[in-house]
């Protein structure tokens, strides 16, 4: 019997978008008789692979180049099924998908599929929506009734397990791929153990099906954590450094060793690996320790494959990465031998592509790498607080859109009360900039603020170190001379003028999604989003206040209203206010 299907209502809404027809390939996870189709992959264009077929048949008497010159060129393409080593186990490759009648001969598009022996295809499109059919016994059968689902239902049927640990690898230049094959040889033999730090429980891999050993029990109980974070459960891998006791009757024989002396390179270091598995709350403790193994062992060959693609004279270690796309209801790992947006171009266009992923900004860069509840630290800014705020106003709302750092009075022992509002405002939109992956520059202090605007002449050179204050035209300075960003900007005569332009702000936040940073008086606010509430035909703005003092308590920001929606009446009728909207540079 084929297991049931549902699919993450995000693909849906992707698929919407997608703009000419294609196909591609369905990842997703088996359990309790369901197949969870989480993301696709589309295929690599077709000229994209062939483009050098008609070179060739023109250039008879150079085929052998051609030739050559085609087959790097396929190695150059980034297939689907070269992503299922960035996903974390448990998420397969699972069918295929084809999009407005454009279709791949069956079989042979099931060919790569091996999670099971019925796969699933999926046909989109726009005129009659979405289909799903099992292929069984070489014929296509309807997958009856669809089921979809949101990441909060797939979040209260599985959980995610971050296992960090480092392994030591000797080995000579030439024999990584050896190195590796052994390594994880060793790995799947049964010789680790894995350790759950927040329950301080271990499993091995003579842990039975009886012993009571679920996610729940593996996890901490406290469900709430800040916001901005990923919660996942921490794992950590032990190696069994002695064997287990032996037959007596078995003989043991004597170690031979043989020493060839010879000029070698030889790579001594600690490899650091950071794998993801996907966990169904119900699986057993022997499921679970399978998981894990292949967690590590799946992320060795990420890993491996990340070397020998980059491997030049120099060996460099890569460093492992999890995104969130916001079309996927999983992350995905990217390892990384160098981090430089220069030197990662070229692979993350291909990401881009595959993942359907539009190049007019970074999904793939460095900020844009998710963070982990366990690296949260109590003295570090809050981030994207307004995400807590449980009360709505109204149905036609726009926000910000990405995550940013929440800055105000006080942070960093720097005293700042009373002057320092439109510094913590702009440091707020920088670290937004900074999460979206458009720069790696750290958040900027006062004094580098008060720097960057003396070096472009805006100031005399005694503004440095002062207390004086600075509005959105210098936000605006600052942005233009530390990250080339462009800013637009809106004014209103006084307060009351404030409704007139929310229209704008609301169109702002739809196109371009960076917080606002709004100078008046001699008080400086961040606007995160717009509202109109059309029963009561009152407008609402949602403000971030930079004027808080006090520890990064996330319940104490929101009980106070220093992130909270506003009314007209949060305006005054007497000052001249000035907006800073800065706009999101075309790149990814």
């Amino acid at each position: 019997m084929t297991p049931k299907v549902r699919i993450s209502s995000k693909i849906v809404a992707k698929l919407e978008c997608l703009g000419a027809a294609s196909t591609g390939r369905l990842f997703g996870v088996m359990c309790d008789n369901y197949l969870t189709v989480l993301s696709f992959v589309l295929n690599p264009k077709l000229e994209e692979i062939n483009d050098d077929d008609d070179q060739e048949s023109q250039h008879q008497n150079s085929a052998h180049q051609k030739s050559e010159k085609k087959k790097t060129k396929k190695n150059e393409i980034l297939k689907p099924i070269d992503l299922q080593l960035n996903m974390p186990v448990e998420i397969d490759l699972c069918g295929v998908l084809f999009v407005d009648n454009h279709e791949e001969n069956i079989p042979e598009a099931f060919k790569d599929i091996d999670i099971t022996d019925n796969p699933l295809l999926i046909k989109y499109s726009r005129a009659s929506g979405i289909s799903a059919y099992y292929y069984v016994h070489e014929q296509l059968k309807s997958a009856g009734k669809l089921e979809f689902i949101d990441e909060k239902l797939l979040l209260d049927k599985f959980s995610y397990a971050r296992l960090r640990t480092s392994v030591p690898m000797i080995t000579d230049k030439n024999d990584f791929s050896e190195l590796f094959q052994c390594t994880r040889k060793n790995i799947a033999s049964g010789t680790v153990g894995f350790y759950f730090p927040s329950t301080k429980l271990f499993l091995t891999n003579n842990d039975t099906e009886d012993r009571e050993v679920s996610v729940k029990l593996l996890s901490s109980t406290n469900a709430s954590f800040p916001t901005g974070y990923t919660n996942t459960i921490e794992v950590e891998m032990f190696m069994c450094i002695t064997k287990e006791k032996t037959d007596d009757t078995k003989k043991n024989y004597a170690p031979v060793l043989q020493h060839v002396k010879q000029p070698f390179v030889n790579y001594e270091f600690n490899l650091r690996i950071d794998s993801l598995a996907l966990i169904g709350h119900n699986q057993t403790a022997p499921q679970i320790y399978s998981i894990l193994v292949e967690s590590v062992c799946r992320s060795l060959r990420l890993i491996e494959r990340s070397i020998i693609l980059s491997s030049n004279n120099t060996v460099k270690i890569p460093e492992m990465m999890h995104f969130k796309l916001p079309h996927c209801d999983h992350l995905v790992s990217i390892a990384y031998a160098d981090t430089s947006a220069e030197k990662t171009q070229e692979y993350r266009k291909k990401l881009h592509e595959a993942f359907a992923c539009d190049l007019t900004r970074p999904y793939f860069r460095p900020g844009n790498a998710v963070k982990f509840l366990s690296d949260y630290k109590p003295d570090e800014p809050l981030l994207e607080p307004h995400t807590a705020i449980k009360t709505s106003i109204g149905n036609n709302s726009s926000f910000v859109s990405g995550m940013y750092a929440y800055y105000h009075y006080g942070q960093d022992n720097f005293h700042d009360s009373g002057w320092g509002c439109a510094y913590r405002s702009l440091q707020t939109i920088f670290s937004w900039f900074r999460f979206q992956g458009y720069t790696e520059q750290q958040v900027p202090s006062h004094r580098a603020i008060q720097k960057s605007l003396v070096d472009i002449g805006d100031k005399p050179s005694s503004f440095i170190g002062t207390n004086q204050w600075i509005g959105s035209t210098e936000v605006g300075f600052v942005l233009e001379t530390l990250l080339n960003v462009n800013s637009k900007f809106l004014i209103a005569s006084s307060g009351k003028d404030m409704p007139d332009l929310l229209e704008d702000l609301r169109q702002h936040f739809q196109t371009q999604g960076t917080p606002v940073m709004i100078g008046g008086g001699v008080l400086a606010h961040t606007i995160l989003g717009v509202s109109y509430d059309e029963s009561k035909q009152l407008p609402y703005w949602l403000i971030l206040d930079p004027h808080y003092e006090g520890r990064e308590n996330l319940s104490t920001v929101l009980e106070k209203g220093y992130c909270g929606w506003k009314g007209k009446e949060f305006w005054r009728k007497d000052a001249f206010y000035n907006m800073c909207l800065p706009q999101r540079p075309i790149y990814y």
